[in-house]
């Protein structure tokens, strides 16, 4: 969340030990014939590509005013050709960053002989992407299979932040490095993200390497960081931001300090974290109600009861308000004019709920959060920058309600998944913020129940009935908000082909406070009208088939964001005299350890039906590297068990 940097002019003289550290960036052209040789890397057979080395050296240029430099390196082995994307490069930069000294070259191996293929200037090319960020781009020539690219370039910058350093990514890397010198005046905070280990870690100083006229001098801190061997991150189902695990260098600014003593303190306490938000990033338009008392429909102010107010008033900024599509206002933000205009960014409408509550004298608190794509915020210090979504929290009756009006399909209480990480930030601007887990107050639960027969066609037709609540009825709303009734049907059928649909009718699609209900008049797909012997699945609808988890070892937490509730019920009548019963389901029951679930399927029959029962119970949002393997496990229990059939044989 960051609308300005901070821009440092330095006016120092610097001697040669600074200037040293330009000297450690690496030069393009440091090829080897046995690299070219190379058909697949040993310890990850399947790897499409292999960093063989990457290196980034940050430091500050006497040619360019004084202003940070970051040199960056690249070599990479292309093994086939699922890899020719990493030839394509875009470097993204900010307002007055410049990137410059652009080189690539790729090598390919003819006969002994390694040919060189040079980027030429005119392939480079620059976009403007927003009002403040642009790209520079370009695209390695002559890419064929077992060729290695190899790339340089600097971004030289008057902003004192440094960005993260990645040591890993999607590809395995035999070698990634980063080193420093930064100037003692300037004081970061470096920690390292993710389960891997540390191959060099050295940090030193070096005296008088700074020296400022009629002043004195001072010393500059080195930083060497490094890794080897790196394994390629595997991402799967149910997990937050990678870039919450990726191995990964973080250089937090802590202070500035000029050179006639003054500090500047870019992290400081909550409570100054808190006048920055509520003054640059919301610009103080948390106190405008007296607006809103005036504006809000009376009858929505006079409602005696708390809740019903509130829910009446969610109801109302939620059709009133459309979403822009952007999480934060470009330029001053003025609720007023967004409740006037009926439009705005994230952090507006919920600013105008904010205040609507105030004005109706409903406790409430705007909440900072990160959202899932975006990686979890810090708590070891106040870092602002992490944020980038903004919603709000009602307290009614000493119960907490989560809301966000920019959703038009969102139950009272309920957020967007996307905001389901971790917890937020709850800005009581006056007695402090605070942590507290973002939480939903709807379960999310699936229940279906069947009643089939078989018709004169020997097919199995009846009632399909769907309930969805929680996040499954948002889902469905919103899939139904998208398409006409036949297109909804038509896409039920191309995600079921089994299934023939005759009569649809649907409950609740409008009222988001309850479960949203569907009954579909189906028929079975398949004859069994010549079929002495019958095999029936009775698995025909929401039937899991593949195992979300594939990994042999997974070192991230599986996140499903919230419990869920898989219920389904179908009973087969069976016209009397016609068949014998000869094979059913068997019966199962399997747990996952720490009370994390559970699974239970039940079979039951009479001459003349058959009854199958089963219930999914994920009762944990978040389970560990540890529980992974138990987890995998189960879902192997449950697809084996729903790959059971009925067998029924004529008399």
């Amino acid at each position: 969340m960051i609308k300005a940097y901070f821009t440092t002019i330095i006016f120092l003289v610097l001697q040669s030990t600074l200037f040293a550290q330009k000297h450690k960036s690496t030069s393009i052209e440091n090829i080897n014939k046995d690299e070219l040789e190379m058909y697949f890397y040993d310890k990850d057979t399947l790897a499409n590509a292999l960093v063989l080395y990457e290196h980034a050296n940050t430091y500050i240029d006497e040619e360019s005013d004084y202003k940070f430099r970051t040199d960056y390196y690249y070599r990479v082995k292309i093994f086939n050709k699922e890899a020719y994307d990493l030839a394509n490069i875009n470097i993204s930069f900010y307002d007055k960053e410049i990137v410059s000294n652009i080189k690539a070259v790729t090598y390919n191996l003819k006969g002994d002989v390694i040919d060189k293929t040079w980027l030429k200037e005119d392939d480079i090319f620059t976009t403007k992407e927003t009002e403040y960020w642009s790209k520079t781009k370009f695209t390695l020539p002559n890419l064929k299979e077992g060729c290695v690219i190899e790339y340089v370039y600097s971004v030289i910058s008057p902003y004192s932040r440094l960005d993260d350093w990645y040591f890993q990514s999607e590809i395995p890397k035999l070698k990634s490095e980063y080193t420093a010198a930064i100037l003692g005046n300037y004081k970061y905070n470096i920690r390292l993200v993710g389960n891997k280990k540390l191959d060099k870690n050295d940090i030193s100083s070096t005296k008088n390497c700074i020296h400022v006229p009629g002043l004195g001098s001072g010393g500059c801190v080195n930083y060497v960081y490094g890794m080897e061997n790196v394994p390629a991150f595997k991402e799967e189902d149910y997990m937050l931001s990678k870039k919450n695990y990726l191995s990964r260098l973080i250089l937090d600014r802590l202070s500035y300090t000029d050179v006639r003593g003054a500090v500047k303190r870019y992290t400081k306490t909550w409570q100054d974290a808190d006048k920055t938000l509520k003054r640059q990033f919301l610009d103080n338009q948390t106190s405008k109600q007296n607006f809103f008392k005036k504006n809000l429909p009376k009858e929505l102010l006079n409602i005696e009861n708390t809740l019903d107010k509130a829910k009446e008033i969610y109801k109302y900024i939620q059709n009133k308000m459309f979403w822009n599509g952007k999480y934060w206002t470009q330029g001053k933000l003025k609720v007023k004019n967004t409740f006037d205009e009926g439009t705005g960014s994230v952090d507006a409408i919920n600013l105008v709920l904010h205040n609507s509550l105030n004005a109706a004298g409903i406790e409430n608190y705007l909440v900072a959060s990160s959202t899932r794509n975006n990686g979890l915020p810090t708590k070891l210090y106040p870092i602002t920058k992490d944020f980038n979504y903004i919603t709000v929290k009602a307290v009614i009756d000493d119960k907490s309600y989560f809301l966000d009006a920019t959703d038009k399909k969102l139950a009272f209480g309920q957020i967007p998944f996307k905001c389901l990480n971790g917890d937020g930030r709850i800005l009581d601007f006056e007695n402090g913020s605070y942590w507290e887990p973002l939480k939903t107050k709807s379960l999310s639960i699936v229940n279906v129940q069947s009643e089939l027969d078989f018709n004169d066609l020997n097919e199995l037709e009846g009632e399909l009935r769907i309930t969805k609540s929680g996040y499954y009825a948002l889902d469905e709303r919103k899939d139904l908000d998208a398409m006409s009734d036949d297109e909804y049907l038509d896409d039920f059928e191309t995600k079921n082909p089994n299934i023939l649909v005759d009569e649809y009718e649907i409950e609740n699609e409008l009222d988001l406070d309850k479960p949203l209900k569907q009954k579909f008049g189906i028929t079975l797909d398949h004859s069994y009208d010549n079929s002495s012997i019958i095999r029936i699945n009775p698995f025909f609808f929401n039937k899991i088939s593949k195992n979300p988890f594939k990994l042999d070892e997974r070192t991230y937490d599986v996140d499903y964001g919230y419990p869920r509730t898989f219920l389904y019920t179908v009973k087969i009548n069976i016209p009397p005299n016609t068949y014998n019963i000869t094979k059913l389901p068997e019966k199962k029951g399997i747990s996952l350890p720490n009370s994390g679930g559970n699974f239970m399927l039940n079979v039951s029959q009479s001459e003349d039906a058959i009854m199958i029962t089963s219930r999914l119970y994920i009762l944990k949002k978040t389970f560990s590297a540890a529980e992974y393997a138990y987890l995998k496990e189960f879902y192997n229990q449950i697809i084996k068990a729903e790959e059971a059939f009925i067998q029924l044989e004529k008399i």
